[in-house]
């Protein structure tokens, strides 16, 4: 047991991430393609990005709607015959939209590409919508939307938002009822035609590529036509209401009260992202996070508690969130405030910083462990004109922060007359 301790592999601080970059290519028809070439096993992740989410949207819940349908028929396949295809290859073909993009991430061993990749085309050039589909669409969300609006903590989120974002606004708008009565066919068409072109989208492939797996990629991908960029969300942000704004809860009889507390974030081209992420952590952004330990540990108000960022492409917000007994939202309101008190008058201890900065870059390189992993980091960075450089800065600033940082941070940004506190039951 002494040999072999003796012989374990020295520790190393990391200074640097490896961040392999992509190939970047354009086709003749405007699409930007990037091939992540790397992994030993025969397994390929193909994700075409569109700016088609909330931001592109002429009507409310049109790009949700866009994308959950996208699989409700497309060519000659119906929905249950596309869902028995990809089944049958034993791929995964998964459709998300958020605030700024829509997202088609297809996972499949390479002999296989030559068979699906047609049937993703199909979704981006001729898709069905079906009218059943859509209608079961409209049904489901209805009902769903109905019983969540019973929930505190969907409440109080969408309260939050409203009042960063404004009521009107893509990112502060909350879905109702009759806005998916208003949905129809046409405008799912409409979506789709204004928003799937060829130089309004991306791709990033990753894992084993080979020449004849990207030759056919970008035949396939010569298919999606050109046209005028969409036009995205001409709202101007409106001012973030801040301040404190308390709701008793949907049902007399709830036992919980939702909280959350925040502000808008910064962005992560501002000269302070790096040290505000890093005090945002030491708050709330992991399990051994301050206010985990003062609300959970030591107070047993609440089951979990964190902070984190929540970044879109035109703004973003950082928030505190927690659920707790109604009797003890006060106090607990009380110890959260506290905490950010500490970060603003105390210095962290060397040994936090510490703990906290080989946290912080094991998670950096967690993050970039593997393909698929690597591919979700370079998607960031391409969607948020940011390179390599951004990461690695990251981790240069961490290494170097001292605990004088966080306190200006905290003092900064993290004033209560600057944030928003919604609490709901």
């Amino acid at each position: 047991m002494k040999n072999i301790l003796a012989q374990r592999p020295p520790i190393h601080q990391i200074r640097q991430l490896p961040l392999p970059a992509p190939e970047r290519q354009e086709l003749a028809n405007g699409l930007i393609l990037h091939e992540l070439q790397m992994g030993s096993q025969e397994v390929l992740k193909i994700e075409w990005l569109f700016q088609a989410g909330r931001w592109f949207e002429e009507h409310k819940l049109q790009a949700r709607a866009t994308a959950a349908l996208l699989k409700a028929g497309a060519g000659q396949r119906t929905a249950d015959e596309l869902a028995d295809f990809f089944d049958f290859y034993g791929a995964k073909l998964k459709i998300s939209d958020d605030f700024d993009g829509l997202s088609i991430r297809l996972y499949c061993l390479s002999k296989h590409l030559p068979k699906l990749l047609p049937a993703v085309m199909d979704l981006l050039l001729d898709p069905q919508f079906e009218q059943e589909e859509l209608d079961q669409f409209k049904q489901l969300s209805k009902q769903r939307l109905r019983i969540q609006l019973q929930r505190n903590e969907l409440q109080a989120y969408r309260i939050f938002t409203e009042k960063l974002f404004g009521s009107e606004h893509p990112y502060g708008y909350n879905s109702e009822a009759e806005d998916y009565k208003l949905l129809n066919r046409e405008l799912l068409l409409a979506h789709h035609r204004r928003c799937f072109l060829a130089n309004n989208c991306q791709v990033i492939v990753s894992g084993k590529t080979d020449a004849a797996s990207m030759d056919l990629l970008k035949t396939e991908l010569s298919r999606l036509p050109q046209g005028p960029s969409p036009e995205g969300s001409s709202l101007l942000l409106p001012p973030a209401e801040m301040g404190v704004f308390h709701y008793p809860a949907i049902k007399a009889e709830s036992q919980q009260a939702s909280i959350r507390i925040g502000r808008r974030a910064l962005s992560q081209k501002s000269a302070d992202y790096a040290a505000f992420h890093f005090t945002n952590t030491l708050l709330g952004g992991y399990y051994g996070a301050r206010l985990m330990q003062n609300l959970r540990e030591d107070k047993g108000y609440t089951y979990s508690v964190y902070s984190a960022e929540e970044l879109m492409r035109h703004a973003g917000y950082f928030y505190i969130y927690t659920d707790v007994a109604k009797e003890v939202k006060t106090a607990a309101l009380t110890e959260i405030y506290k905490e950010i008190e500490r970060l603003q008058e105390e210095p962290v201890a060397e040994e936090e910083m510490q703990m906290l900065k080989n946290y912080s870059l094991g998670m950096f390189l967690s993050a970039t462990d593997g393909v698929f992993n690597l591919s979700e980091v370079w998607k960031e960075l391409i969607l948020s004109g940011l390179d390599a450089s951004f990461y690695n800065q990251l981790v240069e600033a961490t290494l170097a922060m001292p605990a004088s940082e966080v306190m200006r941070i905290a003092q900064t940004y993290l004033q209560k007359e600057q944030l928003t506190e919604v609490v709901f039951g």
